[in-house]
């Protein structure tokens, strides 16, 4: 009798705690983000939607899953298809209407975004932002920004030189004709000429770089390097009196 009791208050527990409201639940996803439990969150909110798909708040939870995950989760996939269903299934809602403008802006959030990651340190999650855009969008006139800053970020945060050169090439190979072409040639002649000390292959990429870019603002500073390729500081005149 006393075990059957147990399971019968159990019972009634589980099914209390299943019956939430929509509001309740929308709330109860506010505390959790408040206490930094965004899984705990996203699953009161994925509760709410599939639940009360027409209730007034379900416009708002779906909105608010794209906006956990991108802004708190730093996942690009699933705050991108948050969007989608955003304008999807509540098409005409103040919310809908925001999320089709934040899906056209999507390249531009992403590189925003791993500008900001970086600043705050979090360079593998930049670097994720980034190769998600380069991956998705290839034909997209930030593309070549994107990829250069991939570059940029192996180069002087990881300080993975031969990754960098890797990364700087995919510009060259797949963005021809970007403003980024030049600077991602020339940072492989840099990297060769001052940082892994390969003068033979700095002059190969140097002289590529003068050959498809002569009148470059860059070229002076190329044909600098190719001067004094290999030699130290106080064997450049310009340079001596550091060392004096």
């Amino acid at each position: 009798m006393k075990t059957k009791l147990i399971i019968s208050l159990l019972g009634l527990l589980l099914i209390a705690g299943c019956s939430k409201t929509a509001s309740e639940l929308f709330e109860l996803s506010n505390e959790n983000l408040k206490d930094k439990k965004t899984d705990q969150a996203i699953e009161d909110l994925e509760t709410l939607v599939t639940k009360y798909p027409q209730d007034s708040l379900a416009s708002q939870a779906q909105y608010k899953l794209a906006s956990i995950n991108l802004n708190w989760k730093n996942e690009l996939a699933s705050g991108y298809a948050a969007l989608q269903a955003t304008v999807n299934n509540y098409g005409g809602s103040i919310q809908a209407i925001q999320a089709q403008k934040e899906i056209d802006q999507f390249p531009e959030y992403i590189l925003n975004k791993a500008e900001s990651l970086r600043k705050r340190k979090m360079v593998k999650e930049a670097v994720e932002h980034l190769m998600y855009m380069t991956e998705k969008y290839t034909q997209h006139e930030l593309a070549p920004k994107g990829q250069y800053m991939l570059g940029d970020l192996y180069m002087n945060e990881f300080r993975d030189f031969p990754i960098a050169i890797q990364e700087y090439r995919k510009v060259i190979e797949n963005f021809a004709g970007s403003s980024q072409e030049a600077h991602a040639l020339f940072m492989i002649g840099y990297i060769y000429a001052n940082v892994v000390n390969d003068p033979k292959s700095a002059e190969i990429e140097y002289g590529e770089f003068l050959k498809r870019f002569p009148n470059h603002e860059l070229a002076p500073s190329v044909k600098f390097e190719i001067e004094f390729l290999g030699k130290g500081i106080e064997e450049i005149p310009a340079l001596k009196h550091i060392t004096s």
